[in-house]
């Protein structure tokens, strides 16, 4: 495992207008990790992905490892389940 992780997640939070969907997220996430992300329906996990991917507004930060940049986007895959 490196040491230092490759997305760091400090206080993050989303708002929709006026739903909290994330608030004081903090993760960090290492090579070779495999993360899975449970919970209910409407529970923020898509809301999380999106974050992390920086497709969505969000509050606090998100920092990428040297390694998963390409130009000033970080090089990450998602795949939405519709």
């Amino acid at each position: 495992m490196s040491s230092s992780p490759i997305v760091q997640l400090r206080d993050v939070g989303v708002r929709y207008d006026s739903v909290t969907a994330l608030e004081h997220v903090n993760l960090d996430i290492y090579a070779n990790d495999f993360v899975g992300i449970i919970g209910p329906n409407g529970g923020g996990k898509s809301t999380l992905v999106k974050a992390i991917m920086g497709i969505i507004p969000y509050s606090g930060n998100i920092e990428y490892s040297r390694e998963l940049m390409r130009g000033k986007k970080p090089h990450i895959g998602y795949l939405p389940q519709i």
